[in-house]
């Protein structure tokens, strides 16, 4: 990308004129005009990118070849330049991750390990703090999170519960947002860098967004918002119901995939006096057409669906560089639903439910977290030493409505119709006006250069209490209960570094996911299944071996043998809620990076990887083996990725690939004829091209087209359960967009 020339009427454009209320110095000369980008748009090459410190997988800034785990990074022009705009655009062109899919929404597998919806084994941190949901744990990392915020994307593949507690099974997603690095000096006025999108695509989609970047002596401010609307994706499908036609054989019916999302992000950083304290606001706002639905009866109506979640973040982290560092953090978190669920359509089950079963839920699930932390550099920056402690509380104070026509209230009754609405007791009636308390102590110690080698030592423990009061909503009359969990999360990272070019890594490591409030409590409700008296936590325990051979500055290669150990994994059996399986997996991440500088003809990147896969042993809450010995289900065994750019003055082009292998199914899944008849045995293997060309019109505005699944492959996604129906994936999209920097 070529450097952007300042253009004086940028500055009066509205976006700027909504932050002309931030302090300012008011002067009438003209600020100094740059010849080069801002920071966050930099294009860098492959040894440049190599260079860029991480903090995401011990807390300290250091470099992806020196620091424990398996970790990389994304920077914002590898976004723009491939048309990656959400996390799993990202997370699916890195090894072992891999796309699945539950009810409405696609979520993130890895290492083996199917994913459901709450997308409950990845920690999404942002600037440092967690940001999963307060209610579920989930990691929301499709498009209602999106990245025209972000900076740059730091990926942990390793366990990280030893500093960063439940959900960090597969490691951490940590992004990096905007701020200005601009220094002024004090006879210089406020200077902003924004930049706006405008994004039209077929099935009825179009998106824009927006971010302003200023700083002034006193303030660095950055204000964006995006908004998605589209269609989706709509096809032909069986349902779980069993309804067929006159001749017998199963119906299909029409999933609906319309939705669309807002989100709003400020983000307000104090500089010279107060230097370290920002307060940030977050506003996501989601809604989509077809929810719980689809799995089991494909709905006659639309499922209005709402979410939104506020979040609000003060932190103080002392200026980098000292002997002691603090940090302090106070979250507040509100999720907020309004869900009218269509669980049977009219006339479902021979007419018993006349006017269908419809669940109507509006409420609010409160979230209070808080963090210290000390960390303390000594030995010339040789011994770091960090501790902390955290709080959070999930508070839930009642339903401003839930109400069904059915009394799902009498199981014994078989949840008879009702011609007038039923109000139902509260969805959390079990700790309504209770606290659910989770506390975390946990320390760290990095020894740099151990003993004057070029080896590095990190030791992690952390430790995680649950607790909380209840009641059990069965017997409204019972007195309270207390329960709780405990977790001890150790990590052992050494890192050798025998020379310049090469790497090695091994840790263990502990992690673990404790049950969310969603999993353990529910009431009258078919909206989700809770057993607070059986549910224990998820646990693994792995270990990593790695090399990162840096071949030639142009040619990295980069590999990692994974051995883990699944406890306790949750899940749903004969629609129950309940750790359902244990299993050992085994396999190898291998992956290439090159770049090839072409001179005056341009520029190629490239990276490509191999991720194979292997189910050492496994089984079920009763001891017996789901799967043939050996053999994988749920996931695949092989995946395949590559993807490269070219990139000459104002030009670039980007073609990127993934092959996934077949998918077996458990036994216990093919007993039902009918549904073995309407799908494969095993779900096929598939491959998916994505293409992206830019080209920069002007030193302002850039011309985008991208093409997803540009093969228009007709390819599936796994359904769990004795269904007849896979997940069909999305079909070739086309999308035109205009950026202009501002």
């Amino acid at each position: 990308m070529s450097p952007r020339s300042p253009i004086p009427w940028r500055r009066m454009l509205p976006l700027a004129a909504a932050l002309s209320t931030l302090p300012a110095q008011a002067h009438d000369e003209p600020a100094p005009e740059e010849d080069s980008e801002p920071e966050w748009t930099q294009s860098l090459s492959l040894e440049e990118l190599l260079q860029v410190e991480l903090s995401a997988p011990s807390k300290r800034l250091q470099k992806a070849r020196e620091a424990p785990g398996v970790a990389s990074v994304v920077t914002r022009e590898q976004m723009q330049r491939f048309g990656w705009t959400t996390l799993e655009d990202i997370l699916f062109s890195q090894p072992g991750f891999f796309a699945s899919h539950d009810y409405e929404r696609s979520t993130v597998g890895a290492r083996g390990l199917w994913e459901g919806w709450n997308n409950n084994h990845l920690l999404l941190l942002v600037d440092g703090v967690p940001m999963n949901d307060n209610d579920t744990a989930a990691a929301f990392t499709w498009d209602i999170t999106p990245l025209f915020m972000v900076k740059s994307v730091e990926i942990l593949r390793s366990p990280a519960s030893s500093l960063y507690g439940s959900s960090a099974i597969h490691g951490v997603i940590a992004l990096n947002t905007l701020s200005s690095a601009r220094t002024l000096s004090e006879g210089e006025r406020m200077e902003i860098n924004s930049e706006a999108r405008l994004r039209f695509g077929s099935q009825g989609t179009a998106a824009v967004d927006a971010v302003a970047v200023t700083r002034s002596r006193h303030v660095s401010a950055v204000v964006g918002f995006q908004h998605l609307r589209t269609d989706g994706f709509s096809y032909l499908s069986y349902d779980g119901s069993g309804r067929t036609d006159a001749t017998g054989a199963l119906q299909r019916f029409t999933i609906r995939d319309r939705h669309d999302s807002d989100y709003l992000f400020v983000k307000v950083e104090a500089l010279e006096a107060l230097e370290g304290l920002s307060l940030q606001y977050h506003l996501q706002d989601w809604s989509y057409g077809t929810g719980h639905g689809w799995a089991f009866w494909v709905p006659d109506i639309e499922e209005p669906m709402r979410d939104r979640r506020h979040i609000a973040v003060l932190r103080y982290h002392s200026p980098p560089g000292g002997t002691l560092e603090q940090e302090y953090v106070f979250k507040y978190q509100r999720h907020e639903y309004d869900n009218h669920v269509r669980f049977y359509p009219s006339g479902a089950l021979d007419g018993l439910y006349p006017s269908g079963v419809t669940e109507v839920f509006k409420s609010a699930v409160n979230e209070l977290f808080g963090r210290a932390q000390l960390s303390a550099n000594l030995l010339d920056g040789h011994l770091s030493l960090l501790g902390g402690v955290e709080y959070g509380t999930t508070l839930y104070h009642g339903d401003e409505q839930h109400y069904s026509n059915a009394d799902l209230a009498d199981a014994e009754g078989g949840y008879p119709a009702s011609e007038t609405p039923v109000l139902l007791r509260p969805l959390y009636a079990a700790i309504l006006d209770e606290p659910f308390n989770k506390v975390g102590a946990y320390s760290q110690l990095v020894w740099s250069r151990m003993l004057d080698l070029p080896l590095s030592l990190t030791l992690g423990l952390r430790y995680d209490f649950q607790f909380f009061h209840y009641r059990d909503p069965r017997q409204p009359d019972s007195s309270r209960r207390y329960k709780s969990y405990e977790q001890l999360s150790p990590r052992l990272s050494l890192v050798f570094l025998p020379s310049s070019a090469l790497s090695l890594k091994f840790q263990a490591g502990r992690a673990f996911r404790a049950p969310s409030s969603g999993e353990l409590f529910g009431t009258d409700t078919w909206m989700l299944d809770a057993n607070v008296e059986v549910l224990r936590p998820e646990q693994v325990t792995t270990f990593d071996l790695g090399a990162d051979w840096s071949i030639s500055p142009n040619l990295i290669w980069r590999n990692t043998l994974f051995h883990s150990r699944y406890d306790n994994l949750t899940g749903y059996s004969d629609g129950e809620l309940t750790n359902l399986l244990s299993q050992t997996n085994a396999g190898l991440e291998s992956e290439l990076l090159a770049e090839v500088d072409l001179g005056q003809q341009g520029r190629v990147s490239a990276f490509g990887s191999y991720t194979y896969v292997r189910l050492l042993d496994g089984s079920d809450s009763n001891g017996v083996s789901p799967a043939r010995a050996g053999r994988l289900t749920w996931a695949p065994t092989h995946l395949a990725k590559a993807g490269a750019s070219y990139q000459r003055e104002r030009f670039s082009f980007a073609l990127q690939g993934r092959y996934q292998s077949e998918v077996h199914r458990r036994e216990e899944e093919l007993l039902e004829p009918l549904n073995a008849a309407a799908r494969p045995s095993v779900v096929p293997a598939w491959v998916r091209f994505d293409a992206n060309v830019r080209y920069q019109l002007t030193g302002w505005a850039t011309a985008e087209l991208k093409v997803t699944n540009l093969l228009n492959a007709r390819n599936y996604l796994v359904k769990i359960g004795d269904f007849p129906f896979d997940y069909q994936m999305e079909g070739r999209r086309v999308f035109a967009s205009v950026e202009i920097d501002l």
